[in-house]
């Protein structure tokens, strides 16, 4: 009997084995597979990953293009902590008309993962913003251009707001999506949002969960993580889905391992509590109203994280060379994400003029 049962445990490891080996093997073939499909083969095109020493630690950048001669496009991911990097197949088709340049901030994807959590030890706005000039820096140098275009998606949106006030110079435009106004005026627009739509369907638990937390200010990023998930729940189907469809996605970025998507799923539980306190203040219109250069937001009209009619408020105060509002019909807070060829037309159309009009060559 003894004998019996041992010969069926050794079969059923065996097969767990053997299916956890092939799943592996499907995952390599699959990731190289996406990798080929996604290979950038112009002459005159770019395609390069690694780290990058910025802020004194090492911080993973992604630079991909057709051609080098077209604008650079750095783009400020949301979260903060939430990298976009293991995404940029969404960008193939920017690549085109772009020098995209995907950046895993301090405390994101695989620069949590290569430093661990003592990036953040004293991490604040300000470092965050210095980070992003001294990447910017970088990129002007190595790229061989004068300035580059900004794109902050949400928390990037703080982020880009500071660099481009600091140092207008670097920087042919600046493009907001998902953009931040005052947080305390948005946390509490969004806490009557989601109650509304909880009453609306009769959702008693969610009711409840939502008055367990009570109205913003949150106590920390952990209640506000409550306000979001029940959000999430009655938002638009684009966004309630957004994690599932992309699911794929992550799993097969090349050049993504196993444990840099396990470290890109846990760096916003440490990141967004290490800025948590600092955000409670923020606000965009003490950052700066007169923005020095081409000023564009380009927001999803169902947007329940940053309101549309919140980012058009900051919008109409702000004074600069040239602004346009955009609102994508349909479209929601990651419009970036789930709408990426829409919003690439309203980069051409609108922003890449700017860019190639004060283009001149950096050596």
């Amino acid at each position: 009997m003894r004998h019996s049962f041992a010969r069926w445990a050794i079969r059923i490891i065996a097969v767990v084995v053997l299916l956890v080996v092939a799943a592996l093997g499907y995952r390599a073939l699959r990731q190289h597979q996406v990798a080929e499909a996604l290979a950038i083969r112009t002459p005159a095109g770019i395609e390069e990953a690694s780290f990058v020493r910025i802020g004194g630690i090492d911080q993973w950048v992604e630079i991909r293009g057709e051609d080098r001669g077209n604008p650079v496009l750095l783009v400020l991911h949301g979260g903060p902590g939430a990298s976009e990097t293991p995404l940029f197949s969404l960008f193939r088709s920017w690549e085109k008309q772009f020098t995209v340049v995907m950046w895993d901030q301090r405390g994101a994807g695989k620069t949590f993962a290569h430093n661990g959590l003592d990036q953040l030890n004293g991490v604040t706005n300000a470092r965050m913003a210095e980070d992003g000039i001294e990447l910017t820096n970088y990129l002007r140098k190595h790229l061989h251009k004068d300035k580059v275009i900004l794109l902050g998606h949400s928390w990037g949106t703080m982020m880009g707001l500071m660099m481009v006030k600091a140092h207008p110079e670097l920087f042919s435009a600046y493009v907001g999506t998902g953009q931040v106004n005052q947080i305390d005026e948005k946390e509490k627009y969004l806490y009557a949002d989601t109650m509304k739509r909880l009453e609306a369907a009769h959702d008693k638990t969610g009711i409840a969960k939502l008055n367990s937390v009570g109205p913003p200010p949150y106590k920390s990023d952990r209640d506000l993580e409550v306000q979001r998930a029940l959000s999430e729940k009655y938002d638009i189907p684009a966004e309630r889905d957004l994690r599932a469809n992309l699911t794929t996605t992550v799993l097969f970025a090349p050049g993504w391992s196993l444990y840099d998507i396990y470290e890109f799923l846990e760096a916003p539980k440490y990141t967004g509590p290490a800025l948590y306190d600092e955000h409670l203040s923020y606000d965009a219109a003490k950052v700066g109203t007169k923005i020095d250069v081409p000023f564009f937001v380009v927001n999803g009209a169902d947007d329940a994280v940053t309101p549309t009619p919140l980012a058009r408020e900051y919008f109409d105060r702000v004074e600069s060379p040239h602004q346009e509002f955009v609102v994508l019909k349909n479209a929601g807070h990651s419009a970036i994400l789930t709408e990426p060829d829409i919003f690439l037309r309203e980069l051409v159309s609108r922003v890449r003029p700017y860019a190639t009009k004060t283009e001149t060559p950096h050596g």
